[in-house]
């Protein structure tokens, strides 16, 4: 569904290259960092040449692979901790002067302790391309129907960035009867990450590229995931801004938390624009059941997206706009062939897609997480309202 506002690109042409731009889907880029306790005298990863630093007992293939390169670049060799929670404690009390561990891990250390950032320093970083082994599940776009995992991770700036993916929507779009159903996921659902045989948030499958999602999303529903969109903070501040913001009707008035503007939204009509649509989309301490709430304003925001930009009057007066905008922040494993006939059928019969809206829920719960490698707040799946909610797709799938 996404995909749809291309087609007042396609209209006013020169977009072979955009598109090649955006289906680069094997090219995301992972980062791991050696870290230092920030009192430490070392400045640079040469510092350590010869020495042993602490390290996860991992057998991620991007993760061997960094060390491999770490190793041959200062001469390190490691001493293995199964839980990585342990390995950045025993960094700050001193037992190791160094430790390697995944950007992405780090991060999530950090969002359950703010005070992290200041006891350690980064010395050195190793960037690997993280292979996507995932090929699309392609369909006749424009007479069967399919699901597109909307994956959004919490990072800003280009899409090659492993991350964790905070916004999980399925869009089941019927080009025949020209229906488009979001689904919403709780990003802390507490699902299987396949490649790892191991429990987790829904969130941190992101940190193993965007084929652990789509896959865990496919465990999840039993449904089989044709293509995947995945967008970050940048590609919704700049698309929204590109169309000249968007309009949406709020069931409530609220102020934002913890962002570095904050917000207030009044209840029914407001005009948002690129960083208001993100801030609305992103809150959840308003709220007791924040998580779901916010579940419900991104498909608000991402409705309002899409009947903006599928408006040719938008399209054909901004395209220019468009494609600079989210050219760096968009990836799909569509193909250049599907999104160039959905694009034509667009424009032959200009249709108005009817949208519709569900979100799951579940119950808060405190679970042993692998990515953390300690309990941590989850949701737990509800069967029932997942069983309720791929019947819904299948309507709109196969009526």
């Amino acid at each position: 569904a996404i995909l749809l506002f291309f087609t007042g690109i396609y209209y006013m042409g020169a977009t072979l290259n955009f598109f090649g731009d955006i289906t680069e889907v094997a090219k995301d880029k992972e980062d791991f960092y050696l870290l230092v306790p920030v009192q430490s005298s070392c400045q640079e990863g040469k510092d350590l040449s010869g020495e042993t630093v602490g390290a996860q007992a991992d057998n991620d293939k991007n993760y061997n692979q960094a060390r491999k390169e770490l190793t041959k670049k200062f001469d390190i060799e490691y001493d293995y901790f199964t839980e990585g929670s342990e390995l950045l404690q025993d960094l700050i009390e001193g037992e190791h002067r160094g430790i390697f561990i995944s950007a992405a891990f780090f991060e999530s250390m950090k969002g359950q302790d703010v005070s992290l950032e200041s006891k350690v320093r980064i010395i050195h970083t190793i960037s690997i391309v993280r292979e996507e082994n995932r090929k699309a599940k392609e369909v006749n776009i424009t007479k069967e129907s399919f699901n597109v995992l909307i994956t959004g991770l919490d990072v800003e700036g280009d899409i090659d960035i492993v991350s964790r993916s905070d916004v999980n929507m399925v869009a089941t779009v019927n080009p025949t009867t020209k229906e488009v159903l979001l689904t919403s996921i709780p990003r802390d659902y507490y699902v299987t990450l396949p490649s790892k045989k191991a429990k987790d948030k829904l969130t941190h499958s992101g940190l193993y590229g965007a084929s652990e999602t789509v896959k865990a999303v496919e465990e999840l529903l039993g449904l089989e995931i044709n293509y995947y969109v995945k967008v970050n903070y940048s590609t919704v501040v700049k698309l929204v801004d590109a169309i000249g913001g968007i309009e949406i009707q709020s069931p409530y008035q609220f102020t934002t938390h913890g962002m570095s503007d904050i917000y207030t939204f009044e209840e029914g009509y407001n005009h948002l624009d690129g960083s208001q649509a993100l801030a609305y989309s992103r809150e959840r301490a308003s709220w007791e059941d924040g998580d779901m709430r916010r579940n419900e304003n991104q498909q608000i925001v991402f409705e309002a997206i899409l009947k903006k930009a599928t408006r040719s009057t938008t399209i054909l007066s901004e395209y220019t706009s468009i494609l600079g905008a989210v050219k760096d922040h968009v990836e799909t494993d569509m193909s250049k062939g599907d999104m160039t006939d959905l694009i034509k059928m667009q424009l032959k019969d200009m249709p108005s897609w009817k949208i519709e809206k569900q979100a799951l829920k579940g119950v808060p719960d405190f679970k042993k997480c692998y990515a953390l490698g300690f309990e941590a707040s989850v949701v737990n799946t509800d069967e029932t309202l997942v069983a309720e909610a791929v019947d819904k797709i299948m309507e709109v799938k196969e009526p």
